[in-house]
């Protein structure tokens, strides 16, 4: 799904061999798609760089993507950070939800990906404002106490 969005992204994970591949997939989708290993690096790029959307693991060795995102907000940057996470736990979900994460997908699947990265990109951008952000964060937060309520059941 192609679409004439412009803007930049970053996308970091540990995993060399999905950035590569998660690169490949997005590539028609950012002007300028920034790789980072781990959230030290991330950051950096963010410090350095225009981004309009971040698509970041959760578990990684360094930085992990939760402290990543509160480090972001800290700074009032609120760019729309997607977490894409295969071993993503409850608790730090609900942490990340706090922070203003826009979205979660789950690993390996690229399935939702594209389609979350142009709404990202989009938000990022001030192309659309989809939902006000904080009525997106309420309702995500609350389907999280949701799914842990119905877990624990």
């Amino acid at each position: 799904m192609k679409n004439n969005l412009n803007g930049n992204l970053l996308l970091i994970d540990d995993e060399v061999l999905l950035l590569k591949q998660l690169k490949n997939s997005l590539a028609g989708h950012a002007d300028v798609i920034h790789t980072a290993t781990d959230g030290l690096k991330g950051l950096e790029v963010l410090k350095n760089n225009t981004i309009h959307c971040v698509v970041c693991d959760i578990n990684m060795p360094k930085m992990n993507g939760v402290e990543v995102i509160k480090k972001l907000r800290g700074s009032e940057n609120h760019v729309p950070f997607i977490f894409y996470t295969g071993h993503g736990n409850k608790d730090l979900m609900l942490e990340a939800v706090k922070y203003g994460a826009f979205d979660f997908l789950d690993k390996p699947q690229l399935e939702g990906l594209e389609d979350a990265v142009a709404r990202g990109l989009q938000e990022g951008l001030g192309k659309t404002h989809l939902q006000s952000s904080e009525s997106y964060y309420l309702s995500e937060y609350t389907k999280l106490i949701n799914e842990m309520n119905k877990s624990k059941a």
